[in-house]
């Protein structure tokens, strides 16, 4: 019974990679947990889950800064990377799921534009740098969920 929650934790969480309103690896990760303990930690070791434990802690983070990131790479002033980053920060809050995806967008965007000496080329381009973090993030999770998802199907047949 519990391989069958978890299971079902882990198709959630998958989901969750994809659908901002769902978070993807702590639920897959809870999934993992569930089945160590119910297992006494034979199937899923603590070794196992403080890995999965630290990958799914890095895809927060890169949900909250990945986009200032990109933007910052993408040689955006200051006033764009922060943008970028209160936009994924307040996005959230304000705007729900649908801010995951346009907070970082238009904060960026927005960070840029208010800047001194502002072009509407360089807020573009750094609203298109924080969307590529969005998008990097979102591949990020993805692999670390499928890579709970796979690790939790081997564990069933050790």
């Amino acid at each position: 019974m519990w391989a069958i929650i978890s299971g079902i934790l882990i198709l959630i969480g998958l989901a969750g990679t994809i659908l901002p309103f769902l978070p993807g690896p702590p639920v897959a990760l809870a999934g993992l947990i569930i089945l160590g303990i119910a297992t006494h930690f034979e199937k899923v070791g603590a070794v196992a889950i403080s890995v999965f434990s630290a990958l799914t802690l890095l895809t927060i983070l890169f949900d909250i800064f990945g986009p200032a990131l990109a933007a910052k790479g993408y040689k955006s002033t200051g006033y764009g990377v922060m943008g970028a980053l209160l936009g994924a920060i307040f996005g959230v809050i304000l705007l729900g799921p649908l801010g995951a995806f346009l907070g970082p967008f238009l904060g960026a965007f927005l960070g840029e534009i208010l800047a001194p000496k502002a072009e509407l080329h360089t807020a573009l381009r750094t609203a298109w740098a924080a969307f590529v973090g969005i998008i990097i993030g979102t591949l990020f999770k993805l692999a670390v969920t499928l890579s709970m998802a796979a690790y939790f199907v081997i564990s069933l047949f050790k």
